[in-house]
Order: structure tokens, then sequence, then C-alpha cells
């Protein structure tokens, strides 16, 4: 796991049209992605508890940010209601491959958190807690690394992921 800073634009993220998502019911993406679904399912999560907002924005500004990370790259943003949960999970890079078939152990995603960190906002990655963070503040997640988020707060958690090929970071 790496931790960066990024000077990041102003952004309307809040205004972005969000689809509902959850991390128990949805359905018709990556088989990995279904497995960990049904593994959450077991244990309990329900799709009342998994919620998310998730937007694919295509406005300029978000493009063009996420084009200073990488050549080729998927911009998403998340919006997590206070008192859902993404438990445990890898990502599987599957709207990257999809785009630019690319292989999935080739990308990484740059989880950038939005706004500073609030009470009860959490991120977790390999077994290690993150919170206090300032906006622009990222997490760098590889393939295969295990992560979550919770809110706990009361208000809700915006973060913003762009994925791309590894060896095509700018950034580092």
């Amino acid at each position: 796991m790496d931790q960066i800073t990024l000077d990041i634009p102003e952004l309307n993220y809040k205004k972005l049209l969000y689809d509902d998502k959850d991390n128990v019911s949805d359905q018709g993406r990556a088989t990995a992605f279904e497995s960990q679904n049904k593994k959450y399912h077991l244990a309990g999560y329900t799709k009342d508890n998994t919620q998310y907002k998730q937007a694919f924005p295509d406005k300029e500004d978000f493009i063009n940010f996420g084009k200073s990370l990488f050549d080729r790259c998927t911009v998403a943003v998340m919006q997590q209601a206070p008192g859902q949960v993404l438990p445990e999970h890898v990502d599987t890079f599957y709207m990257i491959s999809k785009n630019y078939g690319v292989d999935p152990a080739e990308c990484c995603r740059v989880n950038i958190f939005l706004e500073d960190w609030q009470s009860g906002h959490y991120f977790e990655i390999n077994n290690t807690p993150i919170t206090k963070w300032k906006r622009g503040d990222a997490i760098i997640i590889q393939k295969d690394e295990p992560h979550l988020s919770a809110n706990s707060g009361m208000r809700p958690k915006y973060t913003m992921q762009v994925t791309g090929v590894r060896n095509e970071f700018k950034r580092r």
C-alpha cells in the first residue's frame, strides 16, 4: 500500500447522477465480484447495510484529472451513506479491463478522498486502518489487496477511484 497526496481540482461530485449499488445483490459483473457477493451474504451482510452510490462521470474536468494520472483510465466516484459498509474485498479492475483490453494484473487503482476525514469515516487496506485523511490524500490499491470501507459517521463519505495501467502512472 502506498499513500500519496494529490492536488485535486474543484470537482462537482455531489451533483453527479449516481447509480444505487450494494455488495450483496448486485449481479452481472466479473466472476470474482460475484463470489465476493455470495461470501458477504453468507456472513450476514444484506443489501440494506452494503449500499453505496456510484457514478462514472464523463465530464471533461473528471476525465482530464484521470488523464493527469494515467494515459488509459476509468474514473468512478463513490458516495457511502452513514450506516453503510463495503466489507473486505479485492478489486477486480473489471471496467478498465473491459474498456481497454488490458490484463487486470497490470492495473492499479488510486482511491482519492474528496473531503477531509470526519468522525466515523473509515478505510482499511491490508489490515491497516486509514483515518484522519485530508482532501486529496490517496491510497494506491494493487490487484488482490484486501480493503474495506465503512461509514459510521453522520455525513456521506465521498471518494474517487481512478484506475489505470500501472506502468502508465504519472505520479510516482
